[in-house]
């Protein structure tokens, strides 16, 4: 089965960056010891409030798992009031 590299971008609501930074960063512990994951690293944007998730994991079953984890669907409930948008995924592909 091929890897699956996500690149994931979050934006906070306005006056709310530093609480959503605090519930992303909460998330890299526990996704790091996960099966499959081959890294999973967050990035903040020099534009307050932009954050951005890579992610490499073995497999789409690996991803898979990942979002039926309790620290993923905690996430997903504490960040709702957080977002200025839903949280957008892309599967990307290495070009070069």
């Amino acid at each position: 089965m091929p890897k699956v590299e996500l690149i994931v971008s979050v934006v906070a609501a306005e006056g709310k960056a530093d609480e959503l930074s605090v519930e992303l960063q909460a998330m890299l512990a526990p996704t790091h010891a996960e099966p499959g994951c081959e890294f999973y690293r967050l990035y903040e944007s020099e534009t307050t409030g932009r954050f951005f998730f890579h992610e490499l994991w073995e497999n789409q079953e690996a991803l898979d798992a990942h979002r039926k984890t309790p620290h993923f669907l905690h996430m997903k409930q504490t960040t709702q009031g957080l977002l200025a948008k839903p949280m957008e995924g892309n599967k990307v592909k290495q070009l070069s």
